[in-house]
């Protein structure tokens, strides 16, 4: 748990999926950045988690010197001086969701781009930017393997990877979806909303592997509950509701997926009430 004196209170959770996580969050005294890496079954420049803990590093600094500009401004710089250094090129090059808190003295700026997703509620409702784009690819095949998969098929290594291929072609353009990569262009496709720092009571950042245990699952009714449970409970109690609600459907036959376990990452930030 982190404390900014007179500022918010956050606390944080991770949890690696079938191996080494590519989840990453960055705690800034103005900012709370929560980033995953997508993983690749082909070899490329980098991995996902390489390419999201980059990023988070290049966002970090950037957030308190672009103080003035939206957070786009800065992802979209961010993403330029990644792919400037490391020559990344767009298509082949490794790349991360990102949902991003940043606060002042007057307002609070939340930003999501790909699968991840930011909860606000404020004192009277919760409101929740979710990019679900990328699930909206019609590949052909998806449907078929996540079929396989619910009638006992295993995990197929060779169909992922067809599948990424495709969702591959379909990035960073019209009609497919947007991720930060090596386009800059691409945060200006980013979901994005401000609030009046005086109405938010507390926010929670999380990648699709936290978030699944509301969307997916169902083990959690809604945010309103993720809310209470991170109050009352904790982040950590959070991701190991999810975590055990996967180890009972270990071949992903109740819930159809491409893996037996995500990554998963949780930023909870709590906004003190002023006296």
């Amino acid at each position: 748990m982190v404390l900014q004196p007179e500022g918010p209170i956050v606390a944080t959770a991770e949890r690696a999926g079938d191996g080494q996580t590519e989840d990453r969050i960055f705690v800034q005294p103005n900012a709370v950045i929560v980033l995953d890496g997508a993983t690749s079954v082909e070899l490329g420049p980098g991995s996902g988690g390489w390419y999201a803990d980059m990023l988070g590093q290049e966002l970090a600094r950037r957030l308190v010197s672009f103080e003035g500009h939206d957070l786009r401004d800065a992802l979209a710089d961010a993403i330029a001086r990644l792919a400037l250094t490391h020559d990344l090129r767009p298509g082949r090059a490794p790349s991360a969701a990102v949902t991003i808190l940043r606060w002042t003295a007057q307002e609070v700026e939340g930003l999501v781009l790909c699968d991840t997703s930011l909860a606000v509620q404020t004192f009277g409702q919760i409101t929740v930017l979710h990019d679900d784009r990328l699930h909206k690819l019609d590949h052909p095949a998806r449907a078929a393997y996540l079929e396989a998969i619910s009638t006992g098929s295993p995990f197929d290594r060779e169909r992922l990877g067809q599948m990424q291929a495709f969702t591959r072609e379909h990035r960073n353009r019209p009609g497919g979806y947007w991720v930060a990569e090596a386009v800059p262009e691409a945060a200006g496709e980013a979901l994005r909303s401000v609030w009046p720092r005086q109405d938010v009571a507390a926010a929670l950042l999380a990648t699709d592997g936290a978030a699944s245990g509301i969307d997916t699952y169902r083990v959690l009714d809604d945010w309103a509950a993720g809310f209470a449970m991170a109050t009352d409970r904790g982040v950590e109690a959070m991701l190991d509701l999810v975590h055990q609600t996967e180890l009972g459907d270990p071949q992903a036959r109740r819930w159809p997926r491409f893996k037996a376990h995500d990554d998963k990452a949780l930023a909870f930030v709590q906004f003190p009430r002023e006296a």
